[in-house]
């Protein structure tokens, strides 16, 4: 069925627009999901997604059809099998994305469109790498992680909260610092084809789903079975997708007990698996989701410190430790 499980549902308690940019059809029965919210950037390639989430839709489907339309040009039209197309702007313009779902007679079974401004790469940062060529001025480190974070993401990691808010951007500075790293851990290309292996898995189980979430998912590199222990299943309630569970510090115990909770992982029932790959498929959720984790570490290990202390108190070891556990845990104290 060219409607795949992944495209299938909005992850519960979520809406769309949680995801990335949405546009949701009037009677709620699918949804054009964008990666990058609007403005975008010339040259940039961003991705979409669309959801049918309607069973009696899905099963009528037979394909999509996109075009693309900058300003008053010529469309470019796409057809594929399955929700998800990737597209670069090819100039500054007003960008006109839609998408009509077909059945098998090639008739129309629904059809949406998305608006957004497509605008010049940021320029305070391109001077910054060019006064950085010339040996004057800070460092921005690997130019195409600085160039991905400033133009594609930098709303999602600014707009991060706290539960219980603080005061200062503490927080807000430790959620980048951990983007970042997610982002030169992979280049987007090496984020985009583990995604995929990953919804390969799902839709069609044609991959080793349990090795595959062994790796960090999407922008901030967040391991699936450590947001299933950090997010509760509904609003308010205590109970969390997977029980918490700390490993092994020492690798060679840590090894089988990281294997034992990605079997746990890959063994709770579909529907959840899809949600939670789907909260860390789409940048804007995989970052809300690292604030939410980060938090979530602070709260057990370091209760009662703001993120300011987290960052700069004891020389930052509450900080480096909250990492740890991000990366490799939640690990063991002791």
């Amino acid at each position: 069925m060219p409607v795949r499980k992944t495209e299938s549902r909005i992850p519960a308690n979520f809406q769309a627009s949680d995801l990335g940019e949405a546009i949701v059809a009037g009677d709620g029965r699918c949804a054009i999901i964008s990666f990058v919210t609007s403005p975008l950037v010339v040259g940039r390639e961003n991705t979409y997604v669309f959801f049918v989430t309607d069973p009696v839709l899905a099963g009528m489907a037979q394909a999509f059809e996109w075009s693309f339309t900058e300003n008053e040009g010529p469309p470019e039209t796409h057809i594929t099998q399955f929700g998800e197309i990737s597209y670069l702007p090819k100039s500054v313009c007003n960008l006109t994305v839609s998408v009509r779902l077909k059945d098998a007679v090639n008739a129309d079974l629904a059809n949406l469109t998305l608006t957004q401004i497509v605008r010049l790469i940021n320029k305070e940062l391109e001077l910054t790498i060019l006064l950085e060529s010339a040996k004057v001025g800070p460092s921005v480190g690997n130019l195409d992680v600085s160039r991905e974070l400033v133009n594609d993401y930098s709303p999602y990691y600014q707009s991060v909260t706290l539960q219980s808010p603080e005061e200062g951007d503490a927080f807000q500075r430790f959620v980048f610092g951990l983007t970042r790293n997610g982002a030169l851990q992979r280049l987007p290309a090496l984020r985009k084809r583990h995604s995929e292996q990953l919804a390969s898995s799902l839709n069609e189980d044609n991959y080793d789903f349990s090795n595959l979430i062994a790796q960090g998912v999407g922008i901030c590199a967040i391991r699936l079975p450590l947001l299933a222990m950090s997010l509760t299943e509904t609003s308010g309630s205590a109970n969390t997708f997977l029980k918490w569970t700390e490993l092994p510090e020492v690798q060679v115990k840590r090894a089988p007990a990281e294997i034992q909770l990605n079997q746990d992982f890959a063994g709770l029932v579909e529907s959840k698996r899809l949600d939670l790959f789907n909260l860390l498929r789409f940048p804007k959720s995989n970052i809300a989701q690292c604030g939410q984790i980060i938090e979530t570490l602070r709260n057990r290990y370091f209760p009662g410190t703001n993120f300011n202390d987290v960052m700069t108190g004891m020389s930052g070891i509450r900080g480096q430790w909250i990492i740890k556990h991000f990366r490799l845990g939640p690990l063991q104290r002791g």
